[in-house]
Formats: C-alpha cells, sequence, structure tokens
C-alpha cells in the first residue's frame, strides 16, 4: 500500500486568497465609520451635511449612521461619482 505525502504542497489543494468582506451592521457609531472610511471626523460630518451619510440622531449625544448609506456613498467614489 502506497503511503500518501500529506507535506508535499504540490499535492495539497490550493487556498483561496479571495477574502469576503464582512457585512456592515445596520447602524454604525461614528468611530466605527471613521474605521471604516479611514476619512477625519470632519470629513465625515462634512458628507452628513452635503446629504451623502445618512445619520439617525438618537439622543444629543448619540448619532448613528446608516451603513446603507455608506455603502452607497463607497460604491459612488468607486464610480468616480463622488468627491
Amino acid at each position: 500500500m502506497a503511503i500518501k505525502n500529506t507535506t508535499d504542497p504540490a499535492l495539497s489543494t490550493p487556498k483561496s486568497n479571495t477574502r469576503t468582506p464582512q457585512p456592515l451592521p445596520r447602524f454604525m457609531r461614528e468611530s466605527e465609520v471613521l474605521q471604516h472610511l479611514r476619512v477625519s471626523k470632519s470629513t465625515v460630518w462634512r458628507l452628513v451635511a452635503a446629504d451623502k451619510l445618512k445619520v439617525l440622531r438618537i439622543s444629543k449625544r448619540v448619532t448613528l449612521f446608516c451603513s446603507e448609506s455608506i455603502e452607497s456613498y463607497l460604491a459612488d467614489c468607486k464610480d468616480g461619482g463622488a468627491k
């Protein structure tokens, strides 16, 4: 009976290098948006003022950002439509 060599990389199945992005939560806090977009706080609030990012104000101090508007903004950027 032949012994199968499992340490030879040529015999092993190749691993996929494609990464599936994790879906965003429905709403995000400001700190999560800053990490996701990798922009400054003032840029995020400029996008809110320009109505490119939708927010839900829970209270005076708590604002949630709609992830659908973030994904839409990123798609516009990818297409070259956003500045």
